[in-house]
């Protein structure tokens, strides 16, 4: 009863706060949003902190329980658990960047933004947990994710300083030659050096793996177990060719992996079922971790239902030349934002799926056949609210399939947003083009583009015709979902020289 009192002061000092935005005018307007935003956050804050210390107790006396919805409702208190500790994290981050800018820029704006699309995932992924089972603490979580989803829509309300043309640097997108690698700005120099290094023999690495014996550790779990907690450095790991059967989270920051070859050095495991959160090969948390060279693989089958290879939310990470091998759910691009770059990924049902902001780019997408089955969904986007910016961007892709008939993408979620532009689909890519979920849901507020894609599958004159599908026809659509606006800011490579053109280059 305290809490829904609570909730309803809170709900109602916002409104006073938007009056009173109104009643000063629009000089106060930028100041009084802020102060709305601030207060909302910090209300989410506490509430999901107080759901935390709940979740202890909740977990203690569903314990003692037998039942089949105590077993989902143990199950799912135990995921919220985990997931309230990002949202925390991710909600501190935003009131620290709140309180300290005076000029609100667009890639505070951004950061902002994605860290509280996050923490709204996370709260409808534990929800979700739940499974329909009635339980008071799932609904304490909704009241959580409505607080959340005001602090987002406050925030994409927030008016962006302007900059002036001297003081403003010059934006370069993609390059115009074809050999050049095009990499998000967040990485830095020498993040994109060792991405483009010669094979991993060329790294300097701070530690190696080796099955064999011959490096610092056997186990990729070792090296990170003893990796530094806390780095502002990267942290490099070699990991030498050989298949790793073993499950990995890298939760801590700025670490990278480099194998030496997409199919020679491999993470593999058979997990499935139970929990999308915590059945997964590999797992990346922490912040700012890349791969490159190297394969994740679930070996679970086709017929074992939710079977992930790869889940990562961790923000501003990227992924080069690897390789993502399963079935069902292979790739769970969960939250924040993400980069994939010449990675092969390969399933069947909903094998690109999640709530990040991630652009797969210059990648190879295949469509695996599957015992009974006959169609396969590419892409299940899980964006939930209209202000999450959240999606997914293919990018130069090849996309093809084995012998069965294969859809886009279908939205797992009201908001689902995904674009297919400047790639290859093959024949077997329906003529239909995108697959409903259930029925009419989401489909007159979802998001589904495509743009000058290639192939015989690339035909629109059958495409489906609902409200939220669009063929995108001008540039200055297209470039919204490019790397430099969709998940970057502003500029996206080193000063080189080189002569830059559209981000929509290839």
């Amino acid at each position: 009863m305290m809490r829904k009192i609570r909730q309803a002061f809170s709900a109602l000092f916002l409104l006073l706060l938007a009056v009173s935005a109104c009643a000063a005018g629009r000089k106060a307007e930028a100041t009084s949003l802020k102060d709305m935003a601030i207060t909302s956050v910090e209300l989410s804050l506490q509430e999901v902190k107080m759901l935390t210390i709940g979740a202890s107790s909740q977990s203690l006396f569903l314990g003692s329980g037998s039942s089949p919805d105590d077993e989902i409702k143990r199950a799912a208190v135990q995921d919220c658990e985990m997931l309230f500790k990002y949202t925390v994290e991710q909600l501190n981050e935003s009131l620290t960047l709140l309180n300290k800018s005076e000029q609100w820029k667009k890639d505070q704006v951004e950061d902002v933004q994605t860290w509280l699309s996050a923490s709204l995932t996370d709260q409808v992924t534990c929800i979700e947990g739940f499974k329909g089972v009635k339980d008071d603490y799932a609904e304490s979580v909704r009241n959580i994710s409505k607080l959340i989803s005001d602090s987002l829509a406050i925030v994409n309300s927030l008016p962006v300083a302007s900059i002036s043309p001297g003081g403003q640097k010059k934006r370069r997108l993609l390059a115009s030659v074809d050999s050049e690698l095009y990499f998000p700005s967040w990485l830095s120099l020498a993040d994109r050096r060792l991405l483009q290094s010669s094979p991993a023999g060329g790294v300097s690495a701070n530690v190696v793996v080796a099955k064999d014996g011959t490096g610092n550790y056997r186990t990729v779990s070792e090296a990170v177990k003893a990796a530094p907690s806390y780095s502002d450095s990267r942290y490099v790991i070699h990991v030498k060719a050989g298949v790793y059967a073993e499950s990995v989270d890298v939760s801590k920051d700025n670490i990278m992996l480099v194998g030496d070859g997409k199919y020679s050095t491999v993470v593999t495991g058979s997990s499935h079922g139970g929990s999308i959160q915590s059945v997964a090969t590999f797992a990346a948390t922490g912040k700012g971790f890349i791969a490159r060279d190297m394969g994740f693989e679930n070996t679970a089958g086709s017929d074992a239902g939710p079977a992930i290879a790869l889940r990562v939310s961790s923000d501003l990470s990227a992924f080069y030349r690897c390789s993502m091998k399963g079935y069902q759910d292979t790739l769970y691009a969960y939250s924040q934002r993400q980069f994939y770059r010449e990675c092969d990924i390969s399933g069947t049902v909903d094998f690109i799926f999640g709530d990040a902001a991630a652009v797969f780019q210059s990648c190879n997408i295949l469509s695996r056949n599957r015992d009974g089955g006959n169609a396969n969904y590419i892409t299940a986007q899980g964006r939930s609210d209209l202000n999450q910016n959240t999606g997914f961007s293919i990018q130069n892709c090849q996309v093809s399939a084995e012998s069965i008939r294969t859809y886009l993408g279908r939205p797992w979620r009201e908001y689902s947003r995904t674009v297919f532009m400047q790639s290859f689909l093959d024949a077997n890519v329906d003529p239909a083009g995108w697959a409903e979920w259930s029925g009419n849901f989401g489909l007159k507020t979802l998001y589904y583009g495509e743009y000058m894609n290639s192939g015989p599958g690339a035909g629109i004159a059958k495409r489906i015709q609902w409200p939220g599908y669009h063929i995108i026809s001008t540039v200055a659509e297209a470039i919204r979902f490019t790397v430099a606006e969709f998940i970057s800011g502003n500029e996206w490579l080193p000063s080189t020289g080189v002569a830059f053109q559209s981000g929509l280059g290839r």
